[in-house]
């Protein structure tokens, strides 16, 4: 048995307006009044017959006038018979759906029936089968980018999603909803459905607001997902340590992830197709784990490095590709006001067999900027807007950037201008007083693990720098604290911009050694390297992009050749050079698939570089289904199984056949009887 609903029930408040009939006759009645007369009995009878037919008409018109106004508002609130569009006939009523179809990477798992995008197609057509040419339908693949479907009809609509396929991204799932609910909130039909087709891995719920109101909005939840999930990954590999070098060994890093049982899982690693790591690593239950190798580069160059461990249900993230550079020579713009500022730290590079070069700050142009690995600011009290723009710009890129602070810094200058644009903190106060030698700051004896430190160690024959003052500084947003001094203050912090790094060291490495007497101590050359390798890492160590980034490649050649891209898996591309700036690129774009791509010109290999999946994405951890529930304020939200036929569940929901023209028709016929 069906029930009733209304389409638009805000409008019954007007039943209300039903009472008005009542009130006004309520205050129009007339009081009988006795007035003295002749003898006219015969007309006091006629009298009383009449004023019952009176009486009698005014209750008909009372009881007319108030079904009147419970009709009109009645069609207006557009009542529904609830369940009755199992047939669909004519005068059903109609209904606008979006559809979320997840084609994320963690839709790639392989089950029995294949992988989960498949089954997940199959319940979009599933879903699809319930509607007419009457509705309004709208499906959106669901990635790191949304992807709206609205062809004209239901069949090609069909077309679009036979034809689909899985991404490698990860299933941002906040915009789609917000898409979903500003469509569905403007439609006027009766019937407004929500359908989220996903394996719902958190990852993907992690950004979504729990306090957005769907009311009205039917919400019907395809868990499209195996429990438990069984699935081992490849989620970083990186070089640690200082620059990369030919013939110096290089340490491998390789974290491993595993969602599921405990297991053993073998571990490949490869330079330029040769194996330099094989081991067998034993992961604990969803756990992760570091494992270490070494390997000695030979030549410059780009040369790739590839990760493999054994095949599972989700192949994908098995294999990780990195590209590392290894330049003829590290490339290092030394900024500061005067040789002083800078004196010790040009010393230590040199020490290093770096290439560098020193200028003043109005002299960072983008030619001076052209190919340098890392730019060091020593001491510098100000910047122009546009040399902060050209540091910012060239650190996004993937260069490294050291700000070491001094007794020339203008505290209010870094505030408003350079700290904003290239690492968010503070310079709050100066703690100390520079030249003042019985009070000082030390280093604790135990420094926190970082790649930055590695090998470094204060205790047993390091002696701990003495720092007389400092800059005390409040680090925000994604700024980090590498190691502080002793009593607590951030000595050291890290944030990144873009691809590249930015380090900033809160005291001074002047010549008179005021600020500290770091440069004397055995800490500072190797404090000096290995703060110089881990800002050039990401300028010339690798060149690994997330999937979706945006690529432009540094192109090295004569004229204006065209290059051909080679992406894995895909059809070559053409590639012509532009200029930007004084350097030419290549444009590449979005790069959407994992692997390594690579540019040729003139049949040689001018460019490589890897596109590695995010680790998020391969995340399978599943979102509760307490906190997806609570995402959809105000509305009905149904989870369905893998195996429950989605009509079952929500054509006995629908607003069915409507009767608000029967409700017009019967207002219109108690007017006419009315009048």
């Amino acid at each position: 048995m069906f029930g009733l609903s209304f389409a638009n029930p805000s409008i019954l408040y007007g039943l209300w307006a039903a009472l008005l009939p009542l009130v006004i006759h309520l205050f129009n009645r007339r009081r009988s009044v006795t007035m003295s007369f002749s003898n006219v009995a015969l007309l006091q009878a006629l009298q009383h017959d009449r004023m019952r037919q009176v009486k009698l008409k005014q209750i008909l018109l009372l009881i007319l006038r108030t079904l009147l106004i419970v009709l009109l508002v009645l069609a207006f609130a557009r009542p529904t018979a609830t369940g009755a569009s199992g047939s669909r006939g004519a005068g059903d009523s109609a209904t606008s759906a979006v559809i979320l179809l997840d084609q994320s990477l963690s839709m790639r798992y392989r089950t029995s029936e294949g992988i989960l995008f498949e089954r997940g197609k199959n319940r979009v057509r599933e879903i699809l089968s319930m509607f007419q040419a009457q509705d309004e339908v709208q499906v959106i693949l669901v990635d790191n980018e949304a992807t709206a479907l609205t062809p004209s009809s239901l069949s090609s609509l069909k077309a679009r999603i036979d034809n689909g396929s899985p991404k490698f991204g990860l299933a941002r799932m906040a915009l789609p909803l917000q898409a979903a609910r500003a469509h569905l909130h403007a439609s006027q039909l009766p019937n407004r459905e929500l359908y989220v087709v996903s394996d719902f891995a958190r990852s993907g719920w992690s950004a979504v607001e729990d306090t957005t109101d769907w009311g009205g909005v039917s919400v019907f939840l395809v868990r499209e997902r195996l429990d438990p999930v069984q699935n081992a990954r490849v989620a970083t590999v990186k070089a640690v340590g200082g620059p990369i070098r030919v013939g110096q060994p290089v340490t491998l890093e390789v974290e491993l992830a595993n969602d599921g049982d405990a297991r053993e899982v073998a571990v490949q690693a490869f330079l330029d197709g040769r194996r330099i790591v094989q081991q067998v690593a034993h992961l604990s239950a969803n756990s992760q784990k570091k494992i270490y190798a070494a390997f000695t580069p030979e030549s410059v160059g780009a040369h790739e490095v590839r990760v493999e461990i054994g095949e599972d249900a989700l192949p994908e993230d098995n294999t990780r590709i990195s590209v590392v550079q290894l330049p003829d020579r590290v490339r290092i713009l030394v900024v500061a006001p005067s040789d002083q500022e800078s004196y010790f730290l040009i010393q230590a590079l040199d020490a290093a067999a770096f290439s560098v070069v020193s200028v003043s700050p109005e002299a960072v142009t983008d030619e001076a900027l052209a190919d340098v690995n890392v730019v060091f600011l020593c001491g510098v009290s100000h910047m122009s807007p546009p040399v902060i723009e050209r540091l910012r710009k060239h650190v996004s890129a993937g260069a490294g950037l050291g700000i070491i602070l001094g007794e020339q810094v203008d505290q209010r200058h870094y505030n408003d201008r350079i700290l904003p644009a290239l690492l968010p903190a503070t310079l709050m106060s100066v703690r100390g007083q520079p030249g003042v030698k019985t009070a000082y700051q030390a280093l604790p004896q135990e420094l926190p693990d970082h790649p930055l430190l590695a090998e470094i160690r204060v205790a047993g024959s390091f002696t701990s720098p003495r720092f007389f003052a400092h800059f005390v500084v409040r680090p925000e947003g994604n700024t980090q604290t590498v190691f502080s001094f002793t009593n607590g203050a951030p000595a050291l912090l890290d944030a990144p911009l873009g691809q590249g790094h930015v380090a900033l060291f809160v005291s001074g490495w002047h010549a008179n050694m005021t600020w500290n007497d770091m440069p004397v101590s055995g800490f500072f050359l190797p404090f000096v390297y290995r703060l110089t390798g881990y800002l050039v890492a990401g300028a010339t160590n690798q060149s690994d992009y997330p999937v979706g980034a945006v690529v432009s490649r540094l192109a090295r050649v004569d004229g204006e050749r065209e290059g051909v891209l080679r992406p894995p898996g895909k059809e070559a591309l053409t590639l012509w050079p532009q200029q930007r700036g004084v350097q030419k690129i290549w444009p590449v774009g979005p790069v959407d698939a994992p692997g390594l791509w690579e540019v040729y010109a003139g049949e040689q290999r001018v460019d490589r570089f890897a596109v590695q999946l995010d680790p998020a994405a391969s995340d399978l951890e599943p979102a509760s289904e307490t906190a997806v529930g609570a995402t959809f304020q105000n509305a009905a939200a149904y989870w369905l199984s893998s195996d429950q036929p989605v009509k079952d569940l929500v054509l006995p929901l629908r607003h069915g056949r409507e009767f608000w023209r029967l409700a017009l028709a019967a207002a219109l016929a108690v007017m006419f009887f009315e009048m």
